[in-house]
C-alpha cells in the first residue's frame, strides 16, 4: 500500500484546496504588483500544505523522505514571495531590481539542491527513521496506527533556517513600521497583514525547533486557515477593519506606541487650510486630513477609489482631471482647477497631484487641494467691473461723439435757417424807413407800416426749420444710447401705431407677416416712424400727378423671406437673416446714394434735416442689429433690418401688443 490515512490528511487536503482557491481568486483580481506577489505567496502556502500531506500520507520511508526534501525548499520560497509583497506594500518596490530578484530566488533554488543531495552530504537531515503514531480520541480510545517519518536537523538546515528567519524578521519589521506610519483604516489593515505574517513566521519557527504539536511543518497550513479568515475580513471589509482596536493594542505593548503618529505631524496636517489626500498605487485613499474631507464632502473616504469619493454629477468642470475623477484614467501628476458642487454651492479647487517614490513606478500619489473659490469670485467681480468700466467708457466716448455732433449741428446746420430769418427781418426793417437797422434813429419809424406776407412766411419757415433741426438733433443724441431693457413686441402693433403717428395722407400701410420682435418698444416705434416719414417725404417724385395710378403710395412691412424659410424648417439661410423689412412702391433710392442716406445730415429735400434715417441707423445698431438699403421688387426703396430675435405667433399671443390687437 503506497498511501495511508492519517489524522492530518483531511485537514491538510482542505488547507491545500483553500490555498489554491485563494491564489486563483487573487490571480483573477490582481491589479498591481502587491496583488501579484500576494497571489504567489498564497500559491506557495498551498504548495506547502500539499507537500506536507504527501509527506505524512505516504507509507514508504523513501517516498516520505523525497516529499520532505522537496518541501523544505518551499520555506525560503515563501520567504521570498512574502518579502516581495512587503516591499511593494510598504512602498519600497524599487528595491527589487533584477539583480536582487535573482539573488532572492537563488536562495530557494540552492536549498532545493542542498536537500535533494542530502544522501551525499547529510547536512540537512540526519537520523531518519520510521516510527508509528496512533489514532486516538480523548487520549484513551485508539483507532489504529500510521507510519511517521522521524528525523533530526543537520547543520545545513539550521543555517538556511537562520537566513530564512532573518529575512522574515526584516519584512515583519517593515510591516510593523507600516502600521506605525499609517493612519485611519489603513493602519488597521496594515496591522492585520502584520499579524498574519508574524503569525505564520512564528508557526514555522515552532516547527523548525520541533516545538509544534504537529509533526513536520504542518502547523503553518493550520495557522493559515485561522489567520487567513482574519486576513480576508480585515482586508476586504472596511467595517470589520474599523472594529480592530489597533491603538489600544499598541498602547498595551508599549506607551511609546500609544500615539504612533507624531503629534507634530498630526497637528500640521490637520491644521493646514489645504486638503491633503494620500493615494496608494491603486489610486485608493490611504490617508486624508479633516480639511480634505470637508472640501470633498465625504466623511469616510479611506479605502475608496478616488473616483468613488467624488460623484460624477457633482463635478461641474474638471479639465484634465475628468478621466481621473470618473475612473477611466489612472492618477498621474497634474495640476488643474476643478469646480465641484457641494450642496447648493459651487466651489473651485486648485488641485495638484504629485507622485510618491520613483517616477517610473510610484508607490502612490499625494493630492493637495487649495480652495480658490473666493479668489475666482473676486476675479469674476473684477472682470465684471472691467466690463462695466469698458461699457461706461464706450458710453462716454459715444456721448462725447454725440455732443460733438450736436455742437456741429448747432454751429453749422442752424446757421443757414438763422441767416435766412435774419436776412428777411433786416429786409423788412430796412423797408420801413429806407435805412438799415443800425442807421435808424429812435422815434423816426412810423407807427403803422406794411410788411410783405411772404417775408413773414419765410421767417416762420426758417424758425420751423430750426425747430426741426433741434428736435432731430436731440433725438439723434438720445437714440444712440445702448439698449438695456427689451421685451417681445408685436411687429404689426408697433407698425400700425407708428403709421398713426405720421401724416400719411392717402398712403396705405400693409403688414404682410405677423411675428414678435425682441426689442425696446419705444425705440422700435421710432424706427418705423422715421422710415414711414421718409417714404412720405421722399418716396413719391414731385412731378407725379394726383390722378396717376402710382400717386397712392403703399408701404409694406413683413418678415424677411429667409426668416420665413427658417421657420418652415430650412436652416440653411435663416442664421443671421432673421428680421423684417420696410419698403414702398415709390421712386426708390439711386444706387450711388444708398451708402449715404444713413449718414447724419444727408438729405435731398430743401427743408429736410437729414437726421431721420441716421436715427433709424443708430437705433438698429444700439439693438445689435444690422440695416441694409436696397430696392423693392417694384423699384421702390427697401430697408432690411437683420440679426433680430424673432418670436413665433404662439408665444406672441401672450404679449401685451397681441392683446391690444385683439381689442382693435
Amino acid at each position: 500500500m503506497t498511501w495511508q490515512l492519517t489524522p492530518y490528511t483531511v485537514p491538510l487536503a482542505l488547507a491545500t484546496l483553500i490555498g489554491i482557491a485563494g491564489a486563483t481568486i487573487a490571480w483573477r483580481h490582481r491589479s498591481g504588483p502587491v496583488e501579484t506577489w500576494s497571489m504567489f505567496a498564497q500559491a506557495t502556502s498551498a504548495l506547502w500544505a500539499l507537500l506536507t500531506v504527501l509527506t505524512v500520507s505516504s507509507v514508504s520511508k523513501g517516498l516520505k523522505l523525497f516529499w520532505l526534501q522537496v518541501f523544505l525548499a518551499t520555506i525560503p520560497l515563501l520567504i521570498v514571495f512574502a518579502t516581495g509583497f512587503t516591499l511593494h506594500f510598504t512602498g519600497r518596490g524599487e528595491w527589487l531590481t533584477r539583480r536582487r530578484l535573482g539573488v532572492l530566488f537563488a536562495f530557494p533554488a540552492a536549498v532545493l539542491v542542498l536537500t535533494m543531495t542530502n544522501d551525499v552530504h547529510g547536512l540537512v537531515l540526519v537520523d531518519t527513521h520510521i516510527d508509528y503514531g496512533t489514532y486516538r480520541f480523548l487520549d484513551y480510545i485508539d483507532y489504529g496506527s500510521y507510519r511517521v517519518l522521524e528525523y533530526q536537523w543537520g547543520p545545513g538546515a539550521y543555517a538556511y533556517f537562520a537566513l530564512s528567519y532573518a529575512i522574515a524578521a526584516v519584512y515583519c519589521g517593515l510591516l510593523f513600521l507600516k502600521v506605525l506610519r499609517s493612519r485611519n483604516v489603513y493602519r488597521r489593515i496594515s496591522f492585520v497583514i502584520f499579524v498574519f505574517a508574524a503569525g505564520l513566521v512564528s508557526a514555522t519557527v515552532l516547527s523548525a525547533v520541533q516545538k509544534s504539536p504537529f509533526p513536520h511543518f504542518m502547523l503553518l497550513p493550520f495557522a493559515n486557515l485561522g489567520l487567513g479568515i482574519l486576513l480576508f475580513l480585515g482586508t476586504t471589509s472596511i467595517r470589520f477593519a474599523r472594529l480592530i482596536p489597533v491603538d489600544r493594542i499598541l498602547s498595551i505593548l508599549s506607551s511609546r506606541y500609544g500615539d504612533v503618529v507624531p503629534l507634530a505631524r498630526d497637528f500640521i496636517v490637520e491644521a493646514v487650510d489645504n486638503g491633503i489626500l494620500v493615494l496608494d498605487e491603486n489610486d485608493r485613499v490611504v490617508d486624508i486630513n479633516a480639511t480634505a474631507k470637508k472640501m470633498i464632502g465625504s466623511n469616510r473616504p479611506v479605502g475608496k477609489h478616488i473616483a468613488e469619493i467624488i460623484q460624477s454629477e457633482a463635478v461641474v468642470q474638471a479639465g484634465e482631471l475628468d478621466g481621473i475623477l470618473d475612473g477611466s484614467e489612472p492618477v498621474d501628476e497634474v495640476r488643474e482647477e476643478v469646480w465641484i458642487r457641494i450642496g447648493d454651492n459651487e466651489l473651485c479647487y486648485d488641485v495638484r497631484i504629485s507622485a510618491i517614490g520613483s517616477d517610473d513606478e510610484p508607490a502612490g500619489h499625494v493630492v493637495l487641494l487649495h480652495d480658490i473659490t473666493e479668489q475666482k469670485r473676486r476675479e469674476e467681480q473684477l472682470r465684471a467691473r472691467e466690463r462695466e468700466l469698458e461699457l461706461q467708457r464706450d458710453q462716454l466716448e459715444h456721448q462725447n461723439e454725440r455732443l460733438d455732433q450736436f455742437a456741429s449741428i448747432v454751429s453749422h446746420d442752424l446757421r443757414n435757417p438763422l441767416n435766412v430769418a435774419q436776412g428777411y427781418l433786416e429786409t423788412m426793417l430796412t423797408g420801413v424807413d429806407g435805412s438799415a437797422d443800425g442807421e435808424r434813429e429812435t422815434g423816426d419809424a412810423p407807427e403803422e407800416v406794411t410788411v410783405r406776407v411772404e417775408y413773414l412766411e419765410e421767417v416762420a419757415r426758417s424758425h420751423d426749420r430750426m425747430e426741426n433741426i433741434i428736435e432731430d438733433a436731440l433725438a439723434l443724441a438720445r437714440q444712440g444710447k445702448a439698449i438695456t431693457e427689451t421685451e417681445t413686441v408685436s411687429l404689426t402693433a408697433v407698425a400700425e401705431q407708428a403709421w398713426a403717428n405720421v401724416e400719411t395722407e392717402t398712403a396705405t400701410l400693409v403688414v404682410e407677416d405677423e411675428c414678435g420682435v425682441v426689442s425696446d418698444r419705444d425705440r422700435l416705434l421710432n424706427v418705423f416712424e422715421n422710415l414711414f416719414r421718409n417714404s412720405m417725404e421722399h418716396g413719391m417724385p414731385s412731378d407725379v400727378a394726383a390722378d396717376d395710378e402710382h400717386a397712392n403710395l403703399t408701404v409694406r412691412v413683413g418678415r424677411l423671406e429667409d426668416a420665413q424659410k427658417s421657420d418652415a424648417g430650412d436652416d440653411s439661410n435663416g442664421e443671421g437673416r432673421n428680421g423684417f423689412y420696410v419698403q414702398d412702391n415709390g421712386c426708390g433710392i439711386p444706387d450711388d446714394e444708398k451708402e449715404s442716406v444713413l449718414d447724419e445730415g444727408y438729405t435731398t429735400a430743401n427743408d429736410g434735416t437729414g437726421f431721420g434715417l441716421a436715427i433709424v441707423r443708430d437705433i438698429v445698431v444700439a439693438h445689435g442689429w444690422s440695416i441694409a438699403v436696397t430696392d423693392a421688387d417694384d423699384g421702390g426703396a427697401r430697408f432690411e433690418m437683420t440679426g433680430i430675435e424673432l418670436v413665433d405667433t404662439t408665444e406672441l399671443e401672450q404679449s401685451s401688443d397681441a392683446a391690444e390687437l385683439k381689442r382693435q
